[in-house]
């Protein structure tokens, strides 16, 4: 028993990185169900404030606790833009796109995350687009455009909000960009993602009490714990765990291996949602999901 559970030990400290990327897949991937059943009740830069909120304030405490120097001469200016971009501005198309379409879509637009990627660094960094990627590209389009459309077909999607959804991966990819760059420093992760969800924090406040007046925080707070409450308080934690996981990875685990991992938003996505809101999960959606899981892998085989 004890050899088996020194293994077990052995084998999680080797493959750390690939069990944060997992976890924070896994909270990419069941977050948009629980946006779409908070919004039922809360409007869109509501549920923004409260999320970075309550995801600042628990990675405060966690860094207090942990003796993280805050300085910003320690850890520099760049954590700002990438709250910035994500999770803030990736958070808000999500929250925008998903009052128009499906959960469903959401998650599986985030599995193309990793074919993205290689036009992103075509464009900032210039690196060289090969030939499988272009095919990658061709196969995860036909898989994305069938679940789509046929989402859209049934009433479930649109494609205006498939769209927004889509800027907002744009911007992750952007800056994941910036992130794998900040990471390999000797900048303290925690404190990164400090000022990110610092970011988030402010800007959905500003938001809220100056250029978005009319919200629902107007009238008298009571704290029901209706189901949208109780998934506005979830996802504000899988915000919290989520990016937390994913930068502890950027560290420890080589970018192909990463973007490798994000098709499995599009299966733990469809699951999330079946049992968060009760979605009907057919058989072409899982088909789709397939292509699109295809289409994600080729452009990393053979890639180290």
């Amino acid at each position: 028993i004890c050899n088996s559970i020194f293994g077990l030990m052995l084998f999680l400290k080797k493959n750390i990185g690939y069990l944060a990327m997992f976890l924070a897949v896994v909270g990419f991937g069941s977050g948009p169900p629980f946006v779409k059943l908070a919004l039922e009740e809360f409007q869109v830069v509501d549920l923004l404030a409260v999320r970075f909120a309550i995801a600042f304030l628990l990675m405060l405490t966690f860094s207090l606790i942990m003796r993280v120097d805050l300085s910003i001469k320690k850890i520099g200016l760049t954590p700002f833009l990438m709250g910035l971009l994500n999770p803030f501005l990736v958070t808000l198309a999500f929250h925008v796109g998903l009052m128009l379409t499906s959960p469903i879509n959401g998650v599986a637009i985030i599995s193309t995350m990793p074919i993205m990627q290689p036009f992103v660094a075509k464009i900032f960094l210039n690196e060289k687009i090969e030939i499988k990627v272009l095919i990658g590209a061709v196969i995860t389009i036909i898989g994305t455009y069938i679940l789509l459309s046929s989402q859209t077909i049934i009433g479930q999607g649109n494609y205006i909000g498939d769209f927004i959804i889509f800027a907002g991966m744009t911007l992750a990819s952007i800056n994941e960009v910036i992130g794998r760059k900040k990471m390999q420093t000797n900048v303290n992760q925690l404190g990164v993602n400090t000022y990110q969800y610092f970011t988030g924090f402010i800007l959905s406040f500003l938001i809220l009490f100056i250029i978005w007046p009319n919200s629902t925080f107007s009238r008298s707070f009571q704290l029901d714990f209706t189901p949208s409450v109780i998934a506005a308080i979830t996802l504000s934690f899988i915000t919290f765990g989520s990016y937390l996981f994913y930068n502890y990875a950027l560290r420890r685990v080589p970018v192909g291996r990463i973007s490798l991992m994000y098709p499995l938003t599009g299966p733990i996505g469809a699951l999330s949602a079946w049992l968060v809101i009760d979605a009907e999960i057919t058989f072409k959606i899982f088909v789709s999901l397939g292509i699109i899981l295809i289409g994600t892998v080729i452009p990393y085989i053979n890639k180290k």
